[in-house]
Protein backbone atom coordinates (compact mmCIF):
# COMPACT_ATOMS: atom_id res chain seq x y z
CA UNK A 1 0.00 0.00 0.00
CA UNK A 2 1.33 3.27 -0.54
CA UNK A 3 0.52 6.75 1.58
CA UNK A 4 0.15 9.71 1.00
CA UNK A 5 2.57 12.50 2.52
CA UNK A 6 1.21 14.93 4.49
CA UNK A 7 1.79 17.77 2.35
CA UNK A 8 -0.41 15.52 -0.26
CA UNK A 9 -3.64 16.23 2.29
CA UNK A 10 -4.27 20.00 1.57
CA UNK A 11 -7.23 20.65 4.26
CA UNK A 12 -5.09 19.41 7.33
CA UNK A 13 -1.31 20.49 5.94
CA UNK A 14 -2.95 23.99 5.50
CA UNK A 15 -4.91 24.40 8.50
CA UNK A 16 -1.27 23.19 10.86
CA UNK A 17 0.15 26.12 8.51
CA UNK A 18 -2.33 28.87 9.84
CA UNK A 19 -2.31 27.47 13.00
CA UNK A 20 1.56 27.62 13.23
CA UNK A 21 1.03 31.48 12.31
CA UNK A 22 -1.34 31.87 14.90
CA UNK A 23 0.51 30.01 17.82
CA UNK A 24 3.77 32.38 16.90
CA UNK A 25 1.55 35.54 17.10
CA UNK A 26 0.72 34.60 21.19
CA UNK A 27 -2.66 35.86 20.34
CA UNK A 28 -5.20 34.94 23.08
CA UNK A 29 -7.50 32.34 22.41
CA UNK A 30 -11.20 32.95 21.67
CA UNK A 31 -14.26 32.33 23.73
CA UNK A 32 -16.28 29.36 22.22
CA UNK A 33 -19.55 27.34 22.38
CA UNK A 34 -19.76 24.84 25.43
CA UNK A 35 -19.11 21.82 22.76
CA UNK A 36 -21.33 19.01 21.97
CA UNK A 37 -19.38 16.66 24.26
CA UNK A 38 -18.55 18.74 27.47
CA UNK A 39 -22.37 19.66 27.55
CA UNK A 40 -23.43 16.07 27.54
CA UNK A 41 -21.17 14.83 29.49
CA UNK A 42 -20.19 17.66 32.27
CA UNK A 43 -16.97 17.71 31.50
CA UNK A 44 -14.51 20.98 30.28
CA UNK A 45 -12.27 20.03 27.23
CA UNK A 46 -13.14 22.79 25.15
CA UNK A 47 -10.80 26.11 24.01
CA UNK A 48 -8.06 26.94 21.64
CA UNK A 49 -5.37 27.60 24.03
CA UNK A 50 -2.43 28.89 22.28
CA UNK A 51 1.22 28.18 23.22
CA UNK A 52 2.38 32.01 24.82
CA UNK A 53 -0.56 31.33 26.97
CA UNK A 54 0.73 27.85 28.49
CA UNK A 55 3.88 29.17 30.10
CA UNK A 56 5.23 26.70 32.99
CA UNK A 57 9.14 27.73 33.18
CA UNK A 58 10.17 24.48 31.38
CA UNK A 59 12.65 24.93 28.60
CA UNK A 60 10.58 23.27 25.84
CA UNK A 61 7.81 25.87 26.59
CA UNK A 62 9.01 27.28 23.15
CA UNK A 63 8.32 23.81 21.35
CA UNK A 64 4.50 23.86 22.70
CA UNK A 65 2.35 24.07 19.86
CA UNK A 66 -1.00 25.08 21.99
CA UNK A 67 -4.16 23.00 22.74
CA UNK A 68 -7.09 21.91 20.65
CA UNK A 69 -9.48 19.09 21.77
CA UNK A 70 -9.84 16.10 19.37
CA UNK A 71 -12.98 15.58 17.80
CA UNK A 72 -14.34 12.66 19.28
CA UNK A 73 -15.52 11.11 15.45
CA UNK A 74 -12.12 11.51 14.77
CA UNK A 75 -11.03 9.45 17.99
CA UNK A 76 -13.60 6.80 17.39
CA UNK A 77 -12.13 6.38 13.46
CA UNK A 78 -8.68 6.20 14.26
CA UNK A 79 -8.82 3.35 16.79
CA UNK A 80 -11.53 1.70 14.61
CA UNK A 81 -8.80 1.49 12.28
CA UNK A 82 -5.69 0.57 14.52
CA UNK A 83 -7.73 -2.08 16.05
CA UNK A 84 -7.94 -3.59 12.55
CA UNK A 85 -3.96 -3.77 12.49
CA UNK A 86 -3.92 -6.00 16.01
CA UNK A 87 -2.16 -9.63 15.63
CA UNK A 88 -1.71 -11.81 18.24
CA UNK A 89 -3.49 -9.22 20.75
CA UNK A 90 -6.67 -7.44 21.67
CA UNK A 91 -7.39 -4.07 22.74
CA UNK A 92 -7.74 -4.87 26.27
CA UNK A 93 -3.84 -6.28 26.06
CA UNK A 94 -2.74 -2.42 25.51
CA UNK A 95 -1.84 0.64 28.02
CA UNK A 96 -2.71 3.71 26.09
CA UNK A 97 -1.21 6.60 26.53
CA UNK A 98 -1.81 10.26 25.28
CA UNK A 99 1.42 12.44 24.60
CA UNK A 100 0.60 15.86 25.61
CA UNK A 101 -2.99 15.09 26.53
CA UNK A 102 -4.13 18.86 27.57
CA UNK A 103 -7.47 18.77 29.50
CA UNK A 104 -8.08 15.17 28.88
CA UNK A 105 -10.75 14.55 26.00
CA UNK A 106 -9.31 11.25 24.30
CA UNK A 107 -8.78 9.89 28.45
CA UNK A 108 -12.27 9.93 28.33
CA UNK A 109 -12.92 8.65 25.16
CA UNK A 110 -9.99 5.75 25.66
CA UNK A 111 -11.62 4.81 28.77
CA UNK A 112 -14.53 3.60 27.12
CA UNK A 113 -12.67 1.02 25.39
CA UNK A 114 -11.10 -1.73 27.45
CA UNK A 115 -7.62 -1.00 27.63
CA UNK A 116 -5.41 -2.37 30.75
CA UNK A 117 -4.60 1.07 31.42
CA UNK A 118 -5.00 5.46 30.04
CA UNK A 119 -3.07 7.69 30.84
CA UNK A 120 -2.08 11.18 29.31
CA UNK A 121 0.88 13.17 29.67
CA UNK A 122 0.99 17.09 29.99
CA UNK A 123 4.04 19.38 30.79
CA UNK A 124 1.36 22.18 31.64
CA UNK A 125 0.19 21.96 35.15
CA UNK A 126 -2.99 24.10 34.54
CA UNK A 127 -3.81 21.71 31.94
CA UNK A 128 -3.02 18.84 34.06
CA UNK A 129 -5.22 19.96 36.85
CA UNK A 130 -8.13 20.18 34.60
CA UNK A 131 -7.69 16.42 32.90
CA UNK A 132 -7.52 15.35 36.66
CA UNK A 133 -10.84 16.81 37.48
CA UNK A 134 -12.49 15.80 34.50
CA UNK A 135 -11.68 11.87 34.81
CA UNK A 136 -13.09 12.23 38.64
CA UNK A 137 -16.05 13.71 36.89
CA UNK A 138 -15.91 10.82 34.06
CA UNK A 139 -15.06 8.27 36.46
CA UNK A 140 -18.50 8.66 38.30
CA UNK A 141 -20.29 6.31 35.83
CA UNK A 142 -19.02 2.89 34.70
CA UNK A 143 -16.57 2.82 31.99
CA UNK A 144 -14.63 0.40 30.45
CA UNK A 145 -11.84 0.55 31.65
CA UNK A 146 -11.25 2.48 35.06
CA UNK A 147 -7.54 2.47 35.22
CA UNK A 148 -7.04 6.41 34.78
CA UNK A 149 -4.24 8.90 35.58
CA UNK A 150 -3.00 12.07 34.01
CA UNK A 151 0.75 12.11 34.56
CA UNK A 152 2.43 15.99 34.77
CA UNK A 153 5.83 15.34 32.82
CA UNK A 154 8.07 16.21 29.29
CA UNK A 155 7.28 13.50 27.30
CA UNK A 156 10.78 13.02 26.66
CA UNK A 157 10.54 11.76 30.56
CA UNK A 158 8.55 9.18 29.90
CA UNK A 159 8.61 5.54 30.77
CA UNK A 160 6.73 2.94 29.31
CA UNK A 161 4.83 0.54 31.25
CA UNK A 162 5.43 -3.43 30.61
CA UNK A 163 2.88 -4.77 27.73
CA UNK A 164 1.54 -3.76 24.72
CA UNK A 165 1.45 0.20 24.36
CA UNK A 166 -0.48 2.35 21.93
CA UNK A 167 0.44 6.08 21.96
CA UNK A 168 -1.45 8.69 20.78
CA UNK A 169 -0.66 11.86 19.52
CA UNK A 170 -1.83 15.10 17.66
CA UNK A 171 0.61 17.72 17.79
CA UNK A 172 1.23 18.55 20.87
CA UNK A 173 4.82 19.87 20.37
CA UNK A 174 7.11 20.45 17.41
CA UNK A 175 9.75 18.47 16.04
CA UNK A 176 12.33 19.75 18.38
CA UNK A 177 10.78 17.47 20.49
CA UNK A 178 9.36 15.01 18.23
CA UNK A 179 12.40 13.67 16.69
CA UNK A 180 14.01 12.56 20.41
CA UNK A 181 10.92 11.61 21.06
CA UNK A 182 10.52 9.34 18.32
CA UNK A 183 14.58 7.86 18.76
CA UNK A 184 14.12 6.81 22.03
CA UNK A 185 11.03 5.08 21.43
CA UNK A 186 12.36 3.15 18.82
CA UNK A 187 15.36 2.34 20.64
CA UNK A 188 13.05 1.06 23.29
CA UNK A 189 11.05 -0.91 21.11
CA UNK A 190 14.43 -2.94 19.95
CA UNK A 191 14.63 -4.01 23.79
CA UNK A 192 11.38 -5.11 23.73
CA UNK A 193 8.99 -8.06 22.70
CA UNK A 194 5.96 -6.55 23.34
CA UNK A 195 4.49 -3.96 20.68
CA UNK A 196 4.62 -0.13 20.77
CA UNK A 197 2.12 1.38 18.28
CA UNK A 198 1.53 5.05 17.22
CA UNK A 199 -1.73 6.57 16.12
CA UNK A 200 -0.67 10.12 14.58
CA UNK A 201 -3.39 12.50 14.39
CA UNK A 202 -3.58 15.48 11.79
CA UNK A 203 0.04 14.73 10.96
CA UNK A 204 1.81 17.77 10.69
CA UNK A 205 5.24 16.25 10.75
CA UNK A 206 4.74 12.81 9.75
CA UNK A 207 8.12 12.68 7.36
CA UNK A 208 9.65 12.85 10.43
CA UNK A 209 8.05 9.84 11.99
CA UNK A 210 7.85 8.03 8.65
CA UNK A 211 11.79 8.05 8.77
CA UNK A 212 12.72 6.79 12.28
CA UNK A 213 14.37 3.74 12.12
CA UNK A 214 12.37 0.98 12.68
CA UNK A 215 8.86 1.75 12.30
CA UNK A 216 6.54 1.10 9.77
CA UNK A 217 3.57 2.60 9.11
CA UNK A 218 0.36 0.12 8.62
CA UNK A 219 -2.39 2.22 7.66
CA UNK A 220 -3.46 5.40 7.79
CA UNK A 221 -7.48 7.45 6.24
CA UNK A 222 -9.09 10.94 6.11
CA UNK A 223 -11.82 10.99 8.00
CA UNK A 224 -15.01 13.27 7.54
CA UNK A 225 -16.34 14.49 11.25
CA UNK A 226 -19.88 14.18 12.31
CA UNK A 227 -22.40 16.39 11.69
CA UNK A 228 -22.20 18.14 15.88
CA UNK A 229 -17.94 17.76 15.50
CA UNK A 230 -18.43 19.59 12.33
CA UNK A 231 -20.22 22.10 13.64
CA UNK A 232 -18.30 22.52 17.00
CA UNK A 233 -15.07 22.87 14.85
CA UNK A 234 -13.40 26.11 15.80
CA UNK A 235 -11.69 26.29 12.49
CA UNK A 236 -14.38 25.38 10.64
CA UNK A 237 -13.08 22.32 9.41
CA UNK A 238 -14.89 18.96 8.55
CA UNK A 239 -12.36 16.48 8.07
CA UNK A 240 -9.06 15.31 9.25
CA UNK A 241 -6.70 12.11 8.97
CA UNK A 242 -4.34 10.31 11.20
CA UNK A 243 -1.83 7.76 10.29
CA UNK A 244 -0.80 4.13 12.39
CA UNK A 245 2.43 3.02 13.30
CA UNK A 246 4.24 0.61 14.71
CA UNK A 247 7.69 0.17 15.85
CA UNK A 248 9.80 -2.82 15.60
CA UNK A 249 10.29 -4.83 18.41
CA UNK A 250 12.92 -7.31 19.33
CA UNK A 251 10.62 -10.16 18.52
CA UNK A 252 10.11 -8.50 14.77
Amino acid sequence: MSFPSSAAIPQPAALAAWLRRLLGRGAAAQPAERPPFDALHGVDTAGLIYSADLPTGHPHDRYNEGYYATAPSLFAEAIDHWRQTLVGCAAEDYAFIDLGCGKGRVLLLASELPFRSVCGIELNPRLARTARRNVQRWLRRPRACRRVAVQRADVLDLELPAGPVVLYLFNSFSADVLAPLMERLAAVARQRSAPIDLIYVHPDHDGLIAATRGIEKLGWAQVPFSQEDAAADAFGVSRDCFYIYRFQSRSA
